[in-house]
């Protein structure tokens, strides 16, 4: 698959498009989640490039997680393990979506088709590009070692893919258990989550691996409650309430202080734990007491232009980030183009700043090339509800694959 349009045509199509439709944006549409959506993934990006603490010697390229040599920088996950904030978002545009497809009489089939037609073209065309590439790349004598470690490099975000096309699906069932039971629908998924970590401690530990629904549609539930609007007492609640039973479950209950998984220790986001559903809480509770402030800042027409810009582009830039990364690393560290500091030390963090413009500036072009495949929309299928839920098992299986093993690197003869 391939892109139809040169960078700078796409860009010139952005900005058009994105003029047309923040005039044509409807006063009653929710800015906040558009602007969450690209908040949270933009962190997500810089969080990414940050914690890849890459050197280059004789002897190859080494990667090491910054968490580790910088034990205090695990407290900074707490606010910026941001994955928690695109499910709330997605929970209330997802919500807001079924909600009109249910007053059309939109077939299920034909619904989740429109929700995912923005996530599989551009995730299919990372997949086939990495693919082509690496397999060239083996057949020219590279090393599969490294080609290897590319393919699981460019592989590893999609988990995140894998479980959210799984919660998209399920929004239907969310939305009718939100609508009857409440709150009490929220706190059995807390229940669920719980009982998984209990799991994990048991003979029956692959157990644990069920928190990956519970956890990930508490957060989507979140955005249910966004969506119908939660009192700022509330948020209060939520955010000291979240930040109590994370700060309990990490400092007496065994749990490990970092939200993002580390070496060789206890993860708790692989599967997702109590604290990442403390973490998900508060980070909630936060955003209703800023969401206010956010919407009459979002009101300001140049400001809502950008943000629908960005959201234009939004799933290309996460699906390609990782790229900019792997071709920075190949490009600047072997040729003494960039300095390598010792990780983690005073002069590595200074030259931060310039490493993430040097990665924003491979990640330009990079979205501009593929932004035409995010735009473009898939053919319609008429698929029954059983067909479609069959494909969207498929591609959760598909991507948790990716994830785990990374793109393969195809033979070649």
């Amino acid at each position: 698959m391939a892109a139809t349009a040169s960078p700078a045509d796409a860009a010139t199509m952005l900005r058009l498009d994105a003029e047309q439709l923040a005039e044509a944006t409807p006063a009653t549409r929710d800015r906040v989640v558009d602007f969450l959506r690209v908040f949270a993934v933009g962190v997500v990006v810089v969080g990414h490039w940050l914690m890849a603490a890459v050197t280059w010697d004789s002897t190859g390229v080494h990667g090491r997680n910054v968490l580790t040599l910088a034990p205090w920088a695990q407290w900074l996950t707490w606010p910026f393990q941001v994955m928690p904030i695109v499910f709330i978002a997605g929970g209330a545009a997802n919500a807001a979506s079924w909600a009109s497809a249910e007053r059309n009489r939109t077939p299920y089939g034909d619904w989740l088709q429109a929700r995912l037609g923005r996530l599989v073209p551009p995730t299919a065309a990372l997949v086939a590009a990495w693919a082509t590439g690496l397999a060239v790349a083996r057949g020219l004598g590279a090393d599969p070692d490294v080609l290897a470690g590319a393919g699981r490099l460019i592989g590893m975000p999609l988990w995140f893919l894998a479980v959210y096309v799984a919660v998209v699906a399920a929004t239907p069932l969310a939305a009718a258990a939100h609508q009857r039971w409440g709150i009490r629908a929220t706190a059995g998924l807390v229940a669920l989550a719980g009982l998984a970590d209990v799991a994990a401690t048991t003979r029956y530990h692959a157990l644990a691996w069920t928190s990956f629904a519970w956890v990930w549609l508490l957060a989507h539930d979140l955005g249910l409650w966004w969506r119908e609007g939660v009192s700022r007492r509330a948020g209060r609640w939520a955010a000291a309430g979240g930040l109590a039973a994370t700060a309990v479950l990490t400092t007496v209950g065994g749990y490990p202080r970092s939200m993002i998984g580390l070496p060789g220790q206890r993860s708790n986001m692989t599967p997702p734990t109590l604290p990442m559903a403390g973490i998900a809480v508060m980070q909630f509770g936060i955003l209703v007491l800023l969401r206010p402030t956010l919407d009459r800042w979002l009101r300001r027409p140049h400001v809502w232009r950008r943000v629908v810009v960005a959201n234009g582009v939004v799933m290309t830039t996460y699906l390609w980030h990782m790229t900019a990364l792997a071709f920075g690393v190949i490009a600047l560290l072997p040729t003494g183009a960039f300095p390598q500091p010792e990780p983690a030390t005073g002069a590595w963090w200074a030259l931060r700043p310039l490493w993430l413009l040097a990665l924003t500036a491979l990640t330009v072009p990079l979205v501009l090339l593929w932004a035409p495949v995010e735009a473009r929309r898939p053919r319609k299928l008429s698929l029954t509800t059983s067909t479609a839920i069959a494909l969207v098992a498929g591609l959760s299986v598909a991507l948790t694959y990716l994830a785990l093993e990374g793109v393969p690197v195809l033979p070649t003869r």
